[in-house]
């Protein structure tokens, strides 16, 4: 009987530490600043903000996403890191991005008039608790004003 009551306890316990981590919330970029600019490639830098609504620390491995500004296609993000992701708590993911120009021209009356641009992240996220490493589908959307005058002014 103690033997079959450690085992359904043990079972127990590895079903609910094993459960699927709710998802991160969205809550925009942040700092963004234009690095280089010209008529080919350009770098920007941002800050990717997140909510962790889990009551339990991660640690983020990598990142791989598409970044989507009004529905086309702007520039793709990779981040190989340990990043250690918070409880319960905002967090910020620096990401350098590569764009080409052609892509920010198509939004440019947009970014110019300060209005509003629709953002979309699809990609994945691999993320440790432990020694459980699980890859996590990304799928954010969001409305966010994104200031080109201030990240022109910022250029190097």
């Amino acid at each position: 009987m103690r033997k079959y009551l450690l085992a359904v306890l043990t079972i127990s316990l590895l079903i609910i530490s094993c459960s699927s981590p709710k998802d991160f919330e969205f809550k925009g970029l942040q700092d963004i600043k234009i690095e280089k600019i010209s008529m080919g490639k350009n770098k920007i830098n941002a800050k990717i903000k997140y909510f962790n609504p889990n009551n339990f620390s991660m640690v983020l491995k990598q990142i791989d996403c598409d970044i989507l500004m009004n529905n086309q296609p702007f520039t793709k993000v990779h981040l190989d890191t340990n990043f250690v992701i918070p409880a319960n708590a905002s967090f910020m993911v620096p990401a350098q991005m590569e764009f080409e120009m052609s892509s920010l021209v198509k939004n440019s009356m947009d970014l110019i008039f300060n209005k509003p641009i629709k953002l979309n992240i699809k990609g994945n996220a691999t993320l440790s608790k432990g020694i459980f490493t699980r890859t996590v589908p990304i799928a954010f959307e969001s409305n966010q004003k994104l200031n080109l005058g201030d990240a022109i002014r910022n250029l190097k």
